[in-house]
């Protein structure tokens, strides 16, 4: 069964046919798409649909993608998924017209934890561009820890090779952070 999550304000949900509209209408925004390592820019309703079935179709051992749902309906992505290296990666977008609002805080906080209460994983691994200082706020508030830097290609901009920060978030120290005082 799916794992659906609330949060304050926020429905984390899977992935329906009828998203296609509102996926395509936001990652066909390169101001999204730019920062996303496996999102082509233009953005097609082929792009879409594969997303959708790719995502209703992947054993949730491999991958799980939420929609992110907020007060204003389908608001971006959020994922965990396992690469060919078998780690936990946590990757995620949000609509433009809802950056710096925290909801991007939000859906990852119920992510982390989800990861970590609920899947019992011991580390969740990220990156996000060096340009892409939001993203990498919000990986800071939640206590990701950087572990490299190397360059990255994403889809969107394949003849450009960018400065990227790989980070990490260990049950312990997500533990720490969640401790009573």
């Amino acid at each position: 069964m799916f794992p659906d999550l609330k949060t304050d304000r926020l429905i984390l949900r899977q992935f329906k046919h009828t998203d296609l509209e509102p996926l395509c209408m936001h990652t066909n925004n390169f101001a999204v798409s730019k920062t996303l390592s496996e999102v082509p820019y233009p953005y097609s309703k082929a792009d879409g649909e594969w997303w959708i079935n790719y995502c209703l179709n992947t054993p949730l051992s491999e991958k799980i993608a939420w929609v992110i749902e907020g007060p204003a309906g389908f608001s971006g992505a959020i994922t965990l998924m396992k690469l060919q290296s078998g780690k936990p990666i946590l990757g995620y977008w949000l609509a433009e017209h809802l950056w710096g609002k925290g909801y991007m805080s939000e859906a990852a906080q119920a992510i982390t934890t989800y990861g970590f209460e609920v899947l019992g994983l011991p580390t969740i691994y990220t990156s996000a561009l060096e340009e892409n200082p939001g993203s990498l706020r919000v990986l800071s508030k939640l206590g990701f820890q950087e572990i490299g830097r190397g360059f990255s290609t994403p889809r969107s901009r394949p003849e450009e090779k960018l400065p990227n920060i790989s980070l990490s978030l260990t049950r312990e120290q997500w533990a720490a952070r969640h401790a009573p005082a």
